[in-house]
């Protein structure tokens, strides 16, 4: 293919993992009439590999997909479409939804990232929904994520943050001054954690990106991702101070968790989803609750970034 390329693809991956599916899927779903370059860089930092893409990148638009995702047919031209109606549009992203053939397990992790009960604003990353405006940091995630290039190269990841740092560089772009984009159909299908285990620790790298965050970035504080610490406090507190008004609040989280698994339930039509659902509920919120603790640790660690001449970029045109 020779000519311009017009978009540049960044998928950052781990050394050990294989990136062969999303390149394959890459080439059948990529738009045909568009020059495409894809970088998969093998390294154990995303942030570091996701700026030496941008580095590298000599596209008009830069897509960020993880090598973990289907994209499907018609999804790469849904958010170039959306940045050729708005040209005031710096940034498009859209929700990652899990894919029909995740295990039960799976299905339920995708819920409880999907439900306002656990992830707030942030759980429209999870499910398409109409219509969104003010779109803002916690609205997007960098599994499907594209940008105009000149912003990004000129506004690069902040490479101090893991587990959060697409929603420091979105909000520090926010503050600049550009505008951000959600388009439903700019979606992919992302695999779930494949157990509890792997989804709680997860689940804590998210809360202690936050928190990283948070304190890197004091402008950008917002307490509603502070409300699983203050619940885990309240939780502890009941150990010494019990008396029945007090438990109060226990029981209205559980009264709502009830509900909104009994909602889950009726929109999957499977009544096992009222069984697990609250108990998937109570172990997010208390993990990301530790994971926010953590993060305050982890903020004041040197910690050794790896070299990015170390990385291994493997260059595709589609």
């Amino acid at each position: 293919m020779s000519g311009a390329i017009d978009i540049t693809i960044i998928i950052p991956s781990a050394p050990y993992r294989n990136a062969e599916e999303i390149l394959a899927n890459l080439k059948k779903v990529a738009p045909k009439n568009k020059h495409i370059e894809v970088l998969i860089i093998k390294g154990t930092w995303p942030p570091l590999q996701r700026n030496v893409g941008i580095k590298q990148a000599k596209g008009k638009y830069i897509f960020f997909f993880d090598d973990d995702i289907v994209v499907p047919p018609g999804s790469i031209q849904q958010a170039l479409q959306t940045f050729e109606i708005n040209p005031h549009i710096a940034v498009v992203g859209g929700p990652n939804l899990t894919p029909p053939g995740n295990t039960f397990l799976q299905h339920c992790f995708g819920e409880a990232h999907a439900s306002a009960f656990t992830g707030l604003h942030t759980s429209v990353r999870y499910k398409k929904v109409n219509d969104l405006k003010n779109v803002n940091e916690n609205h997007l995630i960098t599994c499907n994520l594209a940008f105009k290039a000149d912003i990004l190269k000129a506004n690069p990841f902040g490479t101090e943050i893991y587990a959060n740092e697409e929603n420091e560089l979105l909000g520090r772009l926010v503050r600049k001054g550009h505008k951000l984009a959600y388009n439903k159909d700019f979606f992919v299908y992302h695999h779930r954690r494949p157990t509890i285990g792997k989804y709680l620790k997860q689940i804590v790298a998210w809360g202690a990106g936050r928190t990283m965050h948070t304190l890197k970035r004091p402008a950008h504080l917002d307490l509603t991702f502070f409300v699983p610490l203050a619940f885990l406090f309240y939780l502890l507190s009941l150990t010494i101070f019990s008396p029945l008004w007090y438990q109060a609040p226990l029981f209205v989280y559980f009264i709502l968790a009830i509900l909104f698994a009994i909602r889950i339930s009726i929109s999957n039509k499977n009544p096992l989803y009222l069984l697990v659902m609250p108990w998937i509920f109570l172990a997010t919120h208390l993990s990301y609750a530790i994971g926010l603790l953590l993060g305050f640790f982890q903020n004041f660690q040197h910690r050794e970034l790896p070299d990015p001449k170390s990385f291994d970029v493997h260059h595709h045109v589609l």
